[in-house]
């Protein structure tokens, strides 16, 4: 096998930032429904239409943070 076919094509890595969440919305979201992902899914679309991503990209990162439930006298 030679060097330049034993090479991988480098992966386009997406990072997306959602900021602080509610505990549903990431359930949701790891279980591929919900709001965050559709946001997920337009960011994507709308990245391939402006030719910034190919179409075949895979990898997908995003970052979610637990939204802090604030605590009343009654809980």
């Amino acid at each position: 096998m030679k060097l330049q076919e034993g090479r991988r094509k480098k992966a386009n890595t997406i990072i997306l930032e959602f900021g602080s969440q509610k505990k549903d919305l990431i359930r949701d979201f790891r279980q591929g429904r919900g709001r965050l992902f559709k946001k997920v899914t337009q960011a994507i679309s709308e990245l391939q239409k402006a030719g910034e991503i190919d179409n075949d990209v895979q990898p997908v990162i995003a970052i979610v943070r637990q939204k802090k439930s604030i605590k009343t006298l009654w809980d």
